[in-house]
């Protein structure tokens, strides 16, 4: 994880740059040594007060990009001397404040936005309209792969659709034609939506699904009944 978050923003931010009208890359600052390129960090690591519900995935993403802008101004620098910092803006989980907070940062003169989390069409509708690159770490929404409406966009984390195509072709190469499909129903995980995409993909290629399974929340191993065994002893014999 840790060589992970740091290759990733070395590789992107080697030379920070901003797309020209024309799609030609231009530098995002001033070309003189020392600059200091500013990313703009969208994150949900808080809850609005009286919300207990929202589970904060930025409190267990968060500490990779100090980490990896770290270790990038210490080990591996940027050319000419170049270094580089971030600005962290709170969403809360709402798309509303996640677009707030776009624009806000747009004002602070960042080079780059990193993120959103939850949400991430409009914003990057905005980023390109600003002409930023924008890296969503975490938000998977498939309208973001449209190129022509969001140009500036990338991800590190494939939509559904990408998903449940790769899961069909491993299934396909090994000729796994009937499998058991187990998936989790945690309500703040978003799984299901996953798991509908991918079954849909698969018996469109011909697979068979002779057992589909669920649990309903996270298991942490050593803490509660282990979910996995019940459905493992359901469905061993008809998948094979």
């Amino acid at each position: 994880m840790r060589k992970a978050a740091t290759f990733i923003l070395f590789s992107i931010l080697l030379v920070p740059a901003r797309l020209s009208p024309e799609n030609s890359l231009v530098p995002a600052r001033p070309s003189a040594e020392n600059s200091i390129f500013t990313m703009g960090y969208l994150t949900g690591s808080k809850r609005r007060p009286g919300n207990k519900d929202y589970p904060r995935y930025g409190l267990t993403i968060s500490g990779a990009i100090s980490l990896a802008v770290d270790e990038i101004n210490k080990d591996h620098p940027l050319r000419d001397n170049h270094t580089l910092d971030f600005l962290v803006a709170e969403t809360y989980g709402e798309e509303t404040e996640s677009i707030f907070q776009t624009a806000k940062l747009w004002t602070q003169n960042v080079s780059v936005y990193i993120g959103p989390q939850e949400t991430c069409v409009h914003e990057a509708r905005i980023a390109a309209s600003f002409n930023l690159p924008m890296i969503s770490y975490f938000c998977a929404h498939h309208e973001t792969s449209n190129k022509l409406l969001f140009p500036t966009f990338a991800r590190t984390r494939p939509p559904d659709t990408q998903i449940s195509k790769s899961v069909a072709s491993l299934l396909l190469n090994f000729n796994w034609k009937k499998v058991a499909f187990l998936y989790s129903t945690t309500p703040d995980r978003g799984f299901r939506e996953v798991a509908s995409t991918i079954l849909k993909t698969i018996k469109d290629v011909g697979v068979e699904i002779q057992y589909e399974g669920t649990w309903p929340d996270t298991y942490h191993y050593g803490y509660g009944v282990n979910p996995f065994d019940k459905l493992v002893d359901e469905s061993y014999k008809i998948a094979r």
